[in-house]
């Protein structure tokens, strides 16, 4: 059938290479090459590279960085195949996927498929006929071909590739791929091409923010190369009218959305673009701009006139216009747009604070202690809490708003201070005046935000994630951390580089209180609940695992413990407090066990459990960090340590090694363990004493007025 040419090109891809690599090795046709070029990357990818000794993988590395256009080029230079095929290094193909193109080529001298995102997608290996689909693309509908302006998943003969000169414009970068495309398409009669099978995935970008794919980039920096390479196909294929189309649409689309948002952002995009933007759009068929909306093709008259301010002033009104019209397809969409139009411009309230906990989820954790601390000291503000289905039980009386209510956008609006430990709705705007406090809730222990390679959660991927979170720790005015530890990964994981407040964490000072009123509140809590005064709790507080989802809000957890076996031999003496993520606390069955077991999943405070608790069983949830602030003993219920370590999110510290209580595998030993829990602690005593040192240091009782006189009252500080 042929020799395969693939040719990779490589910079700066260490968490994707490796990837890419393993679904070529193990491609079902074996007739290939690969032709590497490592356009001098300056990470890792080299290093790894180099550690491949398979002899179809041909290498070659760049001393200094030419871009991916001549890298290219430089590649095909050097294929030896029969066909020649793209492949970027942080994408990756299914294994078939050669193979069914050699089979489909036929007597063409191209063939194409559809690129897939990856990540989500399911690859079969049992794939025939009526597995794809495979179509004939003729004429004008041959730019279809050009599916998101992309080369990579044509195999193309070499000699058609020779014999056309088809060669990667090397004065562009983000659209080179049309300058090899265009051509390639437009000297054949037909082009066949695979669908409906994932052929050809593109990775998922790991790091959008400081590593942003091509297409990631900013508008302003993509506009030079828009219009370059506009020009040159326009000015050299212009006559073929499906390629006009396709270029005047790419164009006038990218006009009227890109642009458009950005220069009504920040309006030097388009003042400092301007005479290349006319300059192009001087080239649009004038029957294609008479397809536009009115206000748009008033905007291209303004435009050739060279009037700027009015371009810039039609621009945000269309882009109003749009959003108001969208707006007004939901309630909540029309709230958020009074919200971002009117009610941000609304006067700051100067002694008003917006306090949220857990997304109004419950009363509790450190905003709870803020708030308490700044009544007692007796503080002139005008509180609001916000509360998600119900009002809360909040001393002092505060106001409490529902959560995207109305109301809710207003004082989200004009609080003179948002106080919350968890991220705020992606819509809020903080205003310049506003002072937003992000307490935030927990000592990491797995990966956060920036530091998670992949993001495993429903409704939800890893380069939406990681740019809606780098959003939202922008808008924090202050981040409280627990311990040095927590300080170094909150900087470099939320890309944080506002003030730090090292105080520990206000949720904690109530387990610095003395022994005679923590016996007291422990009492009183029980009573509250229904414990029996006379008994011991053990609370078991396991993390949610990031993939025990059936699907978007459908999500799963099976209890390890056996607790009928507990309850037999431990039940004379203690209960057993369950305290379950919310995405899984309704699912949790207790049947029969009513005087042994309590869900405690709903109980507004956890501070207040820890204080009630005796011993604690965790795993991998932050919990144990707040409650060896008390010194009591900690058992780990690891039973998926291996998985969770080195399938999900991953670790910090080396928990392990670090522990302050021993890692329990089964649930008989987790029985046995609390059975004989006085020799537990005296065989981790000295790892207990370093584990406190290290992550409790903090933490002293008077975390929240440290807070409060740094936000609230920084001349005290």
């Amino acid at each position: 059938m042929g020799q395969i040419s693939v040719i990779l090109t490589v910079y700066n891809k260490e968490d994707y290479i490796e990837n890419c690599l393993a679904s070529l090795l193990n491609q079902t046709y074996r007739d290939f090459e690969i032709i590497l070029i490592d356009d001098a990357s300056t990470d890792e990818s080299r290093a790894i590279i180099q550690g491949y000794t398979d002899p179809r993988l041909k290498i070659h590395h760049l001393e200094t960085n030419v871009g991916v256009a001549k890298a290219r080029n430089i590649g095909i230079g050097y294929a030896s195949g029969d066909y020649i095929y793209f492949v970027d290094g942080d994408d990756y193909l299914a294994p078939y996927t050669l193979e069914l193109f050699i089979q489909n080529i036929g007597d063409s001298p191209l063939i194409g498929g559809s690129i897939f995102k990856g990540g989500k997608v399911e690859i079969s290996l049992d794939i025939g006929e009526d597995s794809y689909n495979l179509r004939e693309l003729r004429g004008g509908k041959k730019v279809k071909a050009l599916r998101r302006r992309s080369s990579v998943n044509f195999l193309i003969r070499k000699d058609y590739v020779e014999e056309h000169d088809l060669q990667f414009d090397e004065q562009a970068t983000f659209y080179t791929d049309l300058s090899f495309s265009i051509p390639a398409i437009l000297n054949t009669e037909s082009i066949p091409m695979i669908t409906g099978l994932p052929t050809y995935l593109k990775g998922e970008c790991y790091d959008p923010i400081d590593h942003p794919t091509l297409m990631l980039h900013a508008v302003e920096e993509k506009l030079p190369d828009l219009f370059y390479i506009y020009h040159k196909m326009k000015l050299s294929y212009g006559d073929k009218k499906s390629i006009s189309r396709y270029l005047d649409l790419l164009l006038l689309n990218y006009y009227s959305r890109s642009i458009t948002n950005k220069a009504a952002k920040e309006p030097d995009v388009l003042f400092d673009h301007f005479t290349s933007l006319k300059n192009s759009l001087s080239l649009v068929a004038p029957g294609r701009v008479k397809r536009r909306n009115i206000i748009e093709r008033r905007e291209h008259r303004l435009i050739q006139k060279g009037n700027k301010e009015a371009v810039l002033k039609s621009m945000e009104f269309r882009r109003s216009l749009r959003e108001w019209r969208r707006a007004f397809r939901k309630k909540h969409l029309l709230m958020r747009q009074v919200y971002r139009s009117f009610l941000v411009k609304m006067p700051i309230k100067k002694r008003k604070v917006l306090l949220e906990s857990f997304g109004g989820k419950g009363y509790s954790d450190s905003p709870r202690y803020i708030y308490e601390e700044l009544v007692k000291s007796d503080h002139k503000y005008n509180y609001l809490w916000v509360y998600d289905k119900k009002k809360k039980d909040i001393p002092g009386n505060p106001k409490q708003v529902r959560r995207l209510s109305p109301a809710y956008y207003y004082h989200l609006a004009t609080a003179k201070y948002w106080v919350s430990n968890a991220r705020m709705p992606n819509f809020a705007i903080k205003r310049p005046e506003t002072v937003y406090l992000q307490t935030w809730h927990g000592t990491p222990l797995k990966k956060l935000a920036a530091d998670m390679k992949e993001v495993r959660m429903p409704g939800t991927t890893t380069e939406k994630y990681k740019r809606n979170f780098y959003k939202e720790s922008q808008k924090w005015d202050y981040l409280v951390s627990p311990n040095d530890y927590s300080t170094n990964i909150f900087r470099r994981a939320f890309k944080f580089g506002n003030e730090m407040l090292d105080v520990g964490y206000p949720r904690n000072d109530i387990l610095y209180l003395d022994d005679k009123e923590k016996a007291r509140r422990q009492q009183e809590i029980k009573a509250s609940i229904g414990i029996p005064l006379d008994k011991k709790v053990v609370l078991y507080a396991p993390t949610w695992r990031d993939d025990e989802f059936h699907g978007k809000g459908k999500y799963k957890f099976e209890i390890k413990l056996d607790l009928m076996k507990m309850q037999e031999r431990l039940g004379d003496e203690y209960v057993i407090g369950l305290r379950m993520h919310y995405l899984i606390a309704d699912h949790i069955d207790t049947t029969g066990m009513d005087d042994f077991v309590y869900n405690l999943s709903d109980y507004g405070d956890i501070a207040e459990l820890y204080l009630l608790s005796d011993v604690l069983i965790t795993d991998y949830s932050s919990v144990f960090f707040d409650f060896a602030n008390l010194r009591r003993p900690i058992l780990f219920f690891t039973y998926d340590i291996a998985k969770y370590r080195d399938s999900l999110r991953g670790f910090y510290m080396d928990f392990e090694n670090e522990a302050p209580g021993p890692l329990l595998q089964t649930s008989d030993a987790v029985l046995d363990a609390i059975e004989n829990i006085g020799r537990i602690e005296d065989d981790y005593e000295s790892k207990f004493n370093a584990f406190y040192d290290k992550y409790c240091h903090l933490d002293d009782g008077h975390a929240a007025q440290k807070v409060i006189n740094r936000v609230f009252e920084p001349e005290k500080a």
